[in-house]
């Protein structure tokens, strides 16, 4: 199970280094596992479980990812809730599904639900309706809720929470985008997701993105998941997919998953589980700003919880030895850089074309200027996206 990243990668170009660190080993499966497991929210905020909420376009993979999240768990592929086919022009999810993960077929329940949600259509009357979305982040609107692309949420509804507790409401929200439809995304669809983001923003809740169907915008990782991060390709697209929703590279994920396998594959899952663990981690920042919002804020518990998600979440207490020349990799392995290295300043070659775009694309240009100065370090790339407006319509990210 030693890592293949050295391979050169078919059909695209391969970066000499990984643009985003990550650990390809067993160790770093088994502590995500683990973690992941033992994660609980705070007890001050009153919360026993976490809502992650998927949205995003049909057919972009929201429920297959549920699947590969709860087959990972159950160790063995499974297909909970229903999915579509490619050609499906309708969503196959019509209701709001909260749905549990459970560590083994007997295992305890875990501490976080991933909701899912009716996906969106390009018409502007079909699909799940933006304007009810703030019902559903707000914890008015009940499980299993049957949605209407029409709009059929009101507080004259059955089962209407008039007075939600945060235990109901969102805690923290993804945007699923299948990573081959960014450059052809239509309007219609993205004045959609302008509007989503507005109201996530706007309520403080935290928003990442994931970028679904990687092993067929690069062919590489279709035979080895691990290589994503070295693959020109992708870090083009998380790019694009940065300027096209509004947020920062950092909070793109790309993810493959489990849609023709009858196995698992430890690489599919270290990357579906490393986005997970963002998703929580993401998670623990909205509760910190619930503590904050209130009377007596946060308290420190007079003894510390000894479970593996909060020493991952926590310094160690004692520094390393040579804190000059030692960093921590953020599933707390130590790696082989020091604090005078850097990431890669360049791809190998220039940002694929995509499909459809022409020379004088504005966004292709903002991507490949993204990507192609070679004397620019890795923060000043990072402000200069985080710089770049957001789609029409959009709430600003300091807004939030």
């Amino acid at each position: 199970m030693g890592s293949s990243a050295s391979k050169v990668l078919s059909g695209g170009s391969s970066l000499r280094t990984e643009w985003r660190q990550m650990s390809w080993d067993e160790q770093t499966r088994s502590s995500l596992l683990d973690a992941i497991k033992e994660y609980q929210p705070l007890s001050q905020v009153c919360v026993s479980e976490a809502r992650i909420l998927l949205l995003g376009p049909v057919n972009v993979g929201k429920s297959s990812f549920f699947n590969t999240i709860n087959s990972i768990f159950r160790n063995h592929v499974t297909a909970q809730a229903p999915v579509g086919s490619p050609l499906d022009q309708a969503s196959i999810t019509t209701r709001l599904r909260a749905y549990q993960i459970r560590n083994g077929r007997q295992g305890k329940v875990l501490n976080f639900k991933i909701v899912d949600t009716m996906g969106l259509e390009e018409e502007r009357k079909q699909g799940f309706d933006p304007s009810e979305l703030s019902y559903v982040l707000d914890g008015h609107v009940p499980e299993n809720h049957q949605f209407d692309s029409k709009g059929n949420v009101s507080q004259e509804m059955p089962g209407y929470i008039k007075l939600p507790k945060l235990s109901n409401k969102i805690h923290c929200c993804v945007i699923v985008l299948d990573a081959n439809s960014i450059a052809s995304m239509g309007d219609g669809i993205q004045t959609k997701l302008a509007d989503i983001r507005g109201k996530i923003t706007s309520r403080g809740i935290p928003l990442i993105v994931l970028l679904t169907k990687i092993d067929k915008a690069c062919p590489a990782t279709a035979g080895n998941v691990s290589l994503v991060y070295r693959s020109a390709a992708i870090q083009s697209l998380v790019a694009q997919a940065s300027i096209k929703i509004g947020v920062p590279v950092s909070y793109i994920l790309p993810v493959k998953n489990y849609t023709h396998e009858i196995e698992l594959d430890p690489w599919v899952d270290v990357l579906a589980l490393s986005a997970v663990q963002q998703m929580l981690r993401f998670t623990d920042n909205y509760f910190d700003e619930c503590l904050s919002n209130t009377d007596t804020g946060y308290i420190q518990p007079e003894k510390t919880a000894g479970d593996l998600w909060t020493k991952k979440s926590s310094l160690p207490e004692q520094p390393p030895a040579d804190t000059n020349r030692s960093l921590f990799s953020p599933n707390g392995n130590m790696t082989g850089l020091t604090r005078f290295d850097t990431a890669p300043k360049s791809i190998s070659s220039p940002p694929p074309r995509f499909p459809g775009s022409s020379q004088e694309d504005p966004i292709d240009k903002q991507v490949a200027e993204l990507l192609s100065d070679e004397d620019e370090s890795t923060a000043a790339r990072e402000k200069r996206i985080a710089d770049v407006p957001p789609i029409p319509g959009a709430v600003p990210q300091e807004a939030a």
